[in-house]
């Protein structure tokens, strides 16, 4: 146990870049007492080489965390911090159980609220064109505060801080010959609600205490999150139901920006870290200029879903940092939302 304790910690510090890997049995590295049987061999795989070739990547496959090259604020999000250098990659396994150790020891808390500052960057919306002659992101900025009694109001504060950004110079000239319409998506919007508000897993929706005592065993939160993927109706989903793995990865993206205990987290990470497809990508950074590693999984297919998501994972604290989705096709995100606060606070209109 002391071997693997050591080994994490390891990982840990490559990931944070400061010390080079050494090779170490990945079997050694991933290996957490009960749950070894488990886990797959993957045969005189080392960290220090970790997983560079295709028969080691036999867990989860993926590329690799490289060395610091530009400075963060450089890199767009989603790019590796350096195609090049000694450092080689930590496979998406090891990274999901990393990130495991580290929620694990993070602190357990409590409040009246749950705070989500969260920024998103997506295509415009032309207010009379549904197919506007150019191509523009917006970004903003959503507060939403989850109130944790029951029957306390909740509150959301939308469209803050918008800023748009046309895809070039030929775009922003068709914007002005057509008047320069706002596309903003209007001024900022403040609502309270008296209705609790959810969190989803799949199809079902739960209330900030019924996240907090969803299990923090890794088995047993395993065993519920198949029981409610079995009880998913297909008509629910379209264009169709999704397999497992993807329904855990979903469930991730929500839960991980929810208020969850570090049991709870420590386990969802392990939950994931026993699913097939999922890659590693690398140290990115995010749109707010943070760096993570960026994990991944494509969905097949041409149709609504399909492509791939990613999720950008500060493992040193387990927090997630941000959210992405390519749809097929596209090297650039459709869809970006970065995580800038999560935490819990005792007022509406407080932030951590």
């Amino acid at each position: 146990m002391k071997d693997d304790q050591e080994l994490l910690a390891r990982a840990l510090r490559v990931l944070a870049q400061r010390e080079e890997p050494t090779p170490a049995p990945v079997p050694a590295l991933v290996r957490r007492g009960r749950r070894a049987r488990r886990i797959r061999t993957a045969t005189r795989a080392a960290v220090g080489a970790l997983l560079a070739s295709a028969a080691a990547v036999v867990i989860l496959g993926g590329a690799g965390i490289g060395p610091a090259g530009a400075p963060p604020s450089a890199l767009p999000a989603g790019t590796p911090a350096s195609s090049e250098g000694a450092r080689q990659a930590l496979d998406a396994r090891s990274v999901l159980l990393a990130a495991a150790e580290s929620a694990g020891h993070g602190p357990a808390a409590s409040g009246r609220y749950w705070h989500v500052r969260a920024r998103t960057t997506q295509p415009v919306r032309h207010p009379q064109a549904k197919n506007p002659p150019f191509s523009a992101r917006l970004t903003n900025t959503q507060d939403t505060w989850y109130a944790a009694r029951r029957g306390a109001p909740s509150r959301t504060v939308t469209r803050q801080d918008p800023k748009v950004t046309f895809a070039s110079p030929e775009d922003e000239a068709r914007w002005r010959r057509l008047g320069s319409p706002d596309l903003s998506g209007g001024k900022p919007s403040s609502n309270d609600y008296d209705m609790q508000l959810h969190f989803l897993i799949g199809s079902h929706r739960y209330t900030l205490r019924q996240l907090l005592a969803l299990p923090a065993d890794e088995e047993k939160l395993a065993s519920l999150l198949r029981r409610l993927f079995d009880e998913e109706e297909p008509g629910d989903w379209w264009p169709g139901k999704p397999t497992f793995t993807a329904y855990v990865w979903a469930t991730a993206q929500d839960l991980l920006s929810g208020p969850i205990s570090p049991g709870t987290r420590s386990s969802l990470y392990r939950v994931l870290a026993e699913q097939p497809a999922i890659r590693s990508l690398g140290e990115v950074t995010d749109p707010l200029g943070r760096t993570g590693v960026a994990l991944a999984l494509t969905t097949p297919g041409s149709g609504e879903g399909a492509g791939e998501s990613r999720l950008v994972v500060d493992v040193a604290t387990a927090r997630l940092l941000a959210y992405e989705l390519r749809p097929p096709g596209r090297s650039e995100p459709l869809i970006q939302t970065a995580y800038e606060e999560t935490g819990w606070v005792d007022r509406l209109g407080a932030r951590p």
